[in-house]
Protein backbone atom coordinates (compact mmCIF):
# COMPACT_ATOMS: atom_id res chain seq x y z
CA UNK A 1 0.00 0.00 0.00
CA UNK A 2 1.11 3.64 -0.75
CA UNK A 3 3.10 5.13 1.60
CA UNK A 4 1.30 8.28 2.32
CA UNK A 5 -1.71 6.48 2.68
CA UNK A 6 -0.38 4.29 5.33
CA UNK A 7 0.72 7.87 7.40
CA UNK A 8 -3.28 8.85 6.74
CA UNK A 9 -4.51 5.24 8.23
CA UNK A 10 -1.95 5.55 11.25
CA UNK A 11 -2.85 9.13 12.04
CA UNK A 12 -6.38 8.52 12.00
CA UNK A 13 -6.65 5.24 14.39
CA UNK A 14 -3.59 6.92 16.69
CA UNK A 15 -6.48 9.74 17.09
CA UNK A 16 -9.04 7.55 17.76
CA UNK A 17 -7.05 5.08 20.64
CA UNK A 18 -5.72 8.61 22.36
CA UNK A 19 -9.59 9.67 21.99
CA UNK A 20 -10.30 6.38 23.92
CA UNK A 21 -7.57 6.78 26.31
CA UNK A 22 -9.01 10.23 27.54
CA UNK A 23 -12.44 8.43 27.64
CA UNK A 24 -11.05 6.48 30.21
CA UNK A 25 -9.22 8.83 32.12
CA UNK A 26 -9.78 9.24 35.84
CA UNK A 27 -6.64 11.67 36.82
CA UNK A 28 -8.63 14.88 38.02
CA UNK A 29 -11.22 12.67 39.92
CA UNK A 30 -10.12 13.17 43.05
CA UNK A 31 -10.43 16.78 42.35
CA UNK A 32 -13.88 16.54 41.51
CA UNK A 33 -14.78 13.77 43.94
CA UNK A 34 -13.69 16.74 46.60
CA UNK A 35 -15.50 19.23 44.67
CA UNK A 36 -12.14 21.15 44.67
CA UNK A 37 -12.59 22.31 41.07
CA UNK A 38 -15.65 22.15 38.72
CA UNK A 39 -15.99 20.34 35.53
CA UNK A 40 -15.49 23.17 32.88
CA UNK A 41 -11.67 24.18 34.85
CA UNK A 42 -11.16 20.60 34.63
CA UNK A 43 -11.18 20.33 30.89
CA UNK A 44 -9.43 23.27 30.68
CA UNK A 45 -6.40 22.02 32.95
CA UNK A 46 -6.56 18.32 31.28
CA UNK A 47 -6.27 19.57 27.72
CA UNK A 48 -3.72 22.03 27.96
CA UNK A 49 -1.26 19.10 30.26
CA UNK A 50 -2.20 16.33 27.83
CA UNK A 51 -0.63 17.81 24.96
CA UNK A 52 2.08 19.08 27.04
CA UNK A 53 2.61 16.03 28.84
CA UNK A 54 2.42 13.28 25.73
CA UNK A 55 4.71 15.70 23.42
CA UNK A 56 7.71 16.22 26.10
CA UNK A 57 6.74 12.95 28.25
CA UNK A 58 6.05 10.61 26.06
CA UNK A 59 9.14 9.27 24.10
CA UNK A 60 10.85 7.22 26.76
CA UNK A 61 7.55 4.85 27.61
CA UNK A 62 6.90 4.55 23.18
CA UNK A 63 10.45 3.22 22.71
CA UNK A 64 10.07 0.41 25.60
CA UNK A 65 6.63 -0.51 24.11
CA UNK A 66 7.25 -0.02 20.68
CA UNK A 67 11.04 -1.16 20.27
CA UNK A 68 11.52 -4.05 23.51
CA UNK A 69 8.57 -6.37 23.96
CA UNK A 70 7.78 -8.27 20.56
CA UNK A 71 10.28 -10.46 18.93
CA UNK A 72 8.92 -10.15 15.72
CA UNK A 73 9.36 -7.68 12.99
CA UNK A 74 6.74 -5.48 13.44
CA UNK A 75 4.84 -4.14 9.94
CA UNK A 76 1.93 -2.18 9.30
CA UNK A 77 -0.80 -4.59 9.73
CA UNK A 78 0.42 -5.91 13.14
CA UNK A 79 1.06 -2.40 14.88
CA UNK A 80 -2.43 -1.35 13.26
CA UNK A 81 -4.20 -4.46 15.25
CA UNK A 82 -2.70 -3.52 18.00
CA UNK A 83 -3.78 -0.15 17.88
CA UNK A 84 -7.60 -0.91 16.71
CA UNK A 85 -7.81 -4.17 19.80
CA UNK A 86 -6.65 -1.64 22.25
CA UNK A 87 -8.70 1.22 21.39
CA UNK A 88 -12.25 -1.30 21.26
CA UNK A 89 -11.37 -2.41 24.86
CA UNK A 90 -11.06 1.02 26.29
CA UNK A 91 -14.30 2.32 24.86
CA UNK A 92 -15.73 -0.52 26.21
CA UNK A 93 -14.73 -0.07 29.62
CA UNK A 94 -15.16 3.93 29.47
CA UNK A 95 -19.05 2.89 28.06
CA UNK A 96 -19.09 0.94 31.39
CA UNK A 97 -17.72 3.54 33.09
CA UNK A 98 -14.39 1.66 34.35
CA UNK A 99 -11.63 2.82 34.59
CA UNK A 100 -8.72 0.37 33.40
CA UNK A 101 -5.44 0.08 32.50
CA UNK A 102 -4.28 1.35 28.77
CA UNK A 103 -0.94 -0.33 29.33
CA UNK A 104 -2.25 -3.39 30.56
CA UNK A 105 -4.92 -2.88 27.53
CA UNK A 106 -1.40 -2.49 24.99
CA UNK A 107 0.69 -5.22 26.57
CA UNK A 108 -2.40 -7.60 26.46
CA UNK A 109 -2.92 -6.64 22.48
CA UNK A 110 1.08 -7.11 21.53
CA UNK A 111 1.00 -10.41 23.48
CA UNK A 112 -2.22 -11.83 21.69
CA UNK A 113 -0.34 -10.90 18.27
CA UNK A 114 3.08 -11.67 19.09
CA UNK A 115 1.71 -15.23 20.12
CA UNK A 116 -0.11 -15.74 17.12
CA UNK A 117 2.51 -14.85 14.47
CA UNK A 118 5.60 -16.33 16.56
CA UNK A 119 4.17 -18.62 19.33
CA UNK A 120 5.74 -18.46 22.55
CA UNK A 121 9.26 -16.76 21.14
CA UNK A 122 7.00 -14.07 19.74
CA UNK A 123 6.95 -12.02 22.78
CA UNK A 124 9.84 -10.63 25.09
CA UNK A 125 8.79 -12.43 28.07
CA UNK A 126 12.00 -11.07 30.84
CA UNK A 127 10.81 -7.10 29.40
CA UNK A 128 6.68 -8.14 30.20
CA UNK A 129 7.53 -9.86 33.96
CA UNK A 130 10.03 -6.90 34.47
CA UNK A 131 7.21 -4.37 33.86
CA UNK A 132 4.70 -6.64 35.89
CA UNK A 133 7.02 -6.37 38.78
CA UNK A 134 6.07 -2.51 39.03
CA UNK A 135 2.42 -3.23 37.81
CA UNK A 136 2.31 -5.06 41.34
CA UNK A 137 4.30 -3.16 43.40
CA UNK A 138 3.04 0.65 42.42
CA UNK A 139 -0.73 0.10 43.36
CA UNK A 140 0.40 -1.63 46.79
CA UNK A 141 2.47 1.53 47.28
CA UNK A 142 0.13 3.58 46.27
CA UNK A 143 -2.72 1.52 49.35
CA UNK A 144 0.35 1.98 51.73
CA UNK A 145 1.20 5.92 51.36
CA UNK A 146 -2.32 6.85 51.11
CA UNK A 147 -2.92 5.08 54.48
CA UNK A 148 0.37 6.82 56.06
CA UNK A 149 -0.12 10.05 54.38
CA UNK A 150 -3.91 10.65 55.46
CA UNK A 151 -3.00 9.54 59.37
CA UNK A 152 -0.39 11.76 59.34
CA UNK A 153 -3.10 15.00 58.09
CA UNK A 154 -5.26 13.75 60.24
CA UNK A 155 -2.58 13.59 63.38
CA UNK A 156 -0.99 17.13 63.08
CA UNK A 157 -2.85 19.13 61.24
CA UNK A 158 -7.36 18.15 61.11
CA UNK A 159 -7.27 16.45 64.84
CA UNK A 160 -5.54 20.17 66.09
CA UNK A 161 -8.17 22.21 64.36
CA UNK A 162 -10.69 24.68 66.10
CA UNK A 163 -14.37 25.03 64.74
CA UNK A 164 -15.43 25.32 61.36
CA UNK A 165 -13.95 28.20 59.96
CA UNK A 166 -10.50 27.07 61.07
CA UNK A 167 -11.62 23.48 59.39
CA UNK A 168 -12.64 25.41 55.93
CA UNK A 169 -9.65 27.53 55.69
CA UNK A 170 -7.26 24.46 56.39
CA UNK A 171 -9.39 22.70 53.21
CA UNK A 172 -8.80 25.66 51.04
CA UNK A 173 -4.76 25.65 52.03
CA UNK A 174 -5.23 22.01 50.77
CA UNK A 175 -7.38 22.01 47.66
CA UNK A 176 -4.22 24.49 46.44
CA UNK A 177 -2.01 21.76 46.86
CA UNK A 178 -4.15 19.14 45.36
CA UNK A 179 -4.64 21.15 42.11
CA UNK A 180 -0.75 21.43 41.49
CA UNK A 181 -0.76 17.66 42.60
CA UNK A 182 -3.21 16.78 39.75
CA UNK A 183 -1.56 19.13 37.55
CA UNK A 184 1.97 16.87 37.97
CA UNK A 185 -0.02 13.39 37.67
CA UNK A 186 -2.18 15.00 34.70
CA UNK A 187 1.35 15.47 33.08
CA UNK A 188 3.14 12.54 33.58
CA UNK A 189 -0.07 10.20 32.67
CA UNK A 190 -0.56 11.89 29.65
CA UNK A 191 3.12 10.77 28.96
CA UNK A 192 2.68 7.49 29.91
CA UNK A 193 -0.68 6.65 28.19
CA UNK A 194 -0.41 8.58 24.89
CA UNK A 195 2.77 6.59 24.93
CA UNK A 196 2.11 3.34 25.85
CA UNK A 197 -0.91 3.29 23.49
CA UNK A 198 0.90 5.22 20.35
CA UNK A 199 4.77 3.55 20.67
CA UNK A 200 4.27 0.56 18.28
CA UNK A 201 4.29 2.81 15.63
CA UNK A 202 7.83 2.95 16.65
CA UNK A 203 9.03 0.27 14.95
CA UNK A 204 7.51 1.09 11.72
CA UNK A 205 9.33 4.55 11.78
CA UNK A 206 6.44 6.75 11.83
CA UNK A 207 7.75 10.29 13.33
CA UNK A 208 7.26 9.82 17.15
CA UNK A 209 6.91 14.06 17.76
CA UNK A 210 3.97 13.87 14.81
CA UNK A 211 2.23 11.00 16.52
CA UNK A 212 2.84 11.92 20.16
CA UNK A 213 1.80 15.78 19.67
CA UNK A 214 -1.71 14.37 17.95
CA UNK A 215 -1.72 11.81 20.34
CA UNK A 216 -2.11 14.41 23.17
CA UNK A 217 -4.73 16.58 21.56
CA UNK A 218 -7.06 13.35 21.08
CA UNK A 219 -6.39 12.30 24.26
CA UNK A 220 -7.76 15.58 26.07
CA UNK A 221 -10.83 15.56 23.18
CA UNK A 222 -11.74 11.83 24.54
CA UNK A 223 -12.00 13.24 28.47
CA UNK A 224 -13.89 16.29 27.20
CA UNK A 225 -16.67 14.26 25.22
CA UNK A 226 -16.86 10.84 27.47
CA UNK A 227 -14.04 11.14 30.14
CA UNK A 228 -16.93 12.52 32.97
CA UNK A 229 -18.24 9.29 33.50
CA UNK A 230 -15.07 7.48 34.79
CA UNK A 231 -13.86 11.21 36.39
CA UNK A 232 -17.33 10.76 38.65
CA UNK A 233 -17.27 6.70 38.82
CA UNK A 234 -13.75 7.20 40.22
CA UNK A 235 -14.90 10.22 42.46
CA UNK A 236 -17.25 8.58 44.08
CA UNK A 237 -15.24 5.88 45.39
CA UNK A 238 -15.23 6.92 48.86
CA UNK A 239 -16.10 10.23 50.26
CA UNK A 240 -13.02 13.29 49.50
CA UNK A 241 -12.48 16.67 51.08
CA UNK A 242 -9.42 18.60 49.77
CA UNK A 243 -7.32 17.29 52.69
CA UNK A 244 -8.11 13.48 52.01
CA UNK A 245 -7.80 13.26 48.38
CA UNK A 246 -4.26 15.09 48.60
CA UNK A 247 -3.18 12.54 50.53
CA UNK A 248 -4.53 9.62 48.05
CA UNK A 249 -3.29 11.86 45.70
CA UNK A 250 0.36 11.42 46.14
CA UNK A 251 1.54 8.53 45.90
CA UNK A 252 0.15 8.25 42.09
CA UNK A 253 1.64 11.50 41.05
CA UNK A 254 5.22 10.87 42.60
CA UNK A 255 5.05 7.01 40.97
CA UNK A 256 3.56 8.15 38.21
CA UNK A 257 6.31 10.95 37.12
CA UNK A 258 9.12 8.52 38.13
CA UNK A 259 8.26 6.04 35.77
CA UNK A 260 7.57 7.93 32.91
CA UNK A 261 10.83 9.87 33.48
CA UNK A 262 12.26 6.13 33.58
CA UNK A 263 10.74 4.88 30.46
CA UNK A 264 8.21 2.67 32.46
CA UNK A 265 4.55 2.06 31.20
CA UNK A 266 2.20 2.29 34.46
CA UNK A 267 -1.43 1.95 35.04
CA UNK A 268 -2.52 5.24 36.63
CA UNK A 269 -5.81 4.24 36.96
CA UNK A 270 -4.57 1.06 39.65
CA UNK A 271 -2.61 3.36 41.29
CA UNK A 272 -5.62 5.77 41.62
CA UNK A 273 -8.07 3.38 42.57
CA UNK A 274 -5.50 1.13 45.22
CA UNK A 275 -4.59 4.99 47.40
CA UNK A 276 -8.27 5.68 47.59
CA UNK A 277 -8.95 2.33 48.57
CA UNK A 278 -5.91 3.13 51.49
CA UNK A 279 -7.28 6.25 52.24
CA UNK A 280 -10.55 4.70 52.54
CA UNK A 281 -8.95 2.37 55.42
CA UNK A 282 -7.27 4.99 56.65
CA UNK A 283 -10.46 6.73 57.66
CA UNK A 284 -12.70 3.74 57.91
CA UNK A 285 -15.15 5.05 55.56
CA UNK A 286 -17.49 2.99 53.35
CA UNK A 287 -16.49 2.51 49.77
CA UNK A 288 -18.44 2.64 46.62
CA UNK A 289 -20.71 -0.69 45.98
CA UNK A 290 -19.61 -2.54 42.92
CA UNK A 291 -16.03 -1.58 43.08
CA UNK A 292 -15.49 -6.21 42.22
CA UNK A 293 -17.06 -4.84 38.73
CA UNK A 294 -14.17 -2.88 38.16
CA UNK A 295 -11.68 -5.23 39.47
CA UNK A 296 -13.65 -8.00 37.52
CA UNK A 297 -12.71 -5.54 33.89
CA UNK A 298 -9.24 -5.24 35.41
CA UNK A 299 -8.28 -9.08 35.42
CA UNK A 300 -10.21 -9.46 31.53
CA UNK A 301 -8.25 -6.67 30.01
CA UNK A 302 -4.79 -8.82 29.40
CA UNK A 303 -6.99 -11.56 27.90
CA UNK A 304 -9.78 -9.41 25.96
CA UNK A 305 -7.43 -7.17 24.34
CA UNK A 306 -4.97 -10.50 23.76
CA UNK A 307 -8.18 -12.36 21.80
CA UNK A 308 -9.52 -8.48 20.14
CA UNK A 309 -5.93 -8.32 18.44
CA UNK A 310 -5.72 -12.34 17.30
CA UNK A 311 -9.05 -12.19 15.77
CA UNK A 312 -8.79 -8.80 14.49
CA UNK A 313 -4.92 -9.43 12.79
CA UNK A 314 -6.03 -11.66 9.97
CA UNK A 315 -8.48 -8.93 8.13
CA UNK A 316 -6.47 -5.72 8.90
CA UNK A 317 -3.62 -8.10 7.35
CA UNK A 318 -5.41 -8.75 4.39
CA UNK A 319 -6.72 -5.35 3.41
CA UNK A 320 -2.95 -3.59 4.33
Amino acid sequence: MNTSIILIIFTIFSVFIAFSIGANDETFSTVHGSRTLKMKEILVLTTILAVLGAFLLGRSVSETVGKELLNVEVNDALALTILISTAIWLIISSILGVPISTTHSTIGSIIGVGLLISGIQGVNWIKILEMGFWWVLSPVIGYIVSYIVYKLIHKTVISKLNGFKDFERTERNFSYILVAIICLTAFSRAGNDCSNAVGIVVGIGIDLNFILIIAGISFSLGIIVLGRTVIKSVGDITELVPSSAFASQVPTAIILFVGTFLGIPLSGSHMLVASLLGLAKARRAPVKKGLWKTVLIWVLTFPMAAILAIFLFAPIDFFI
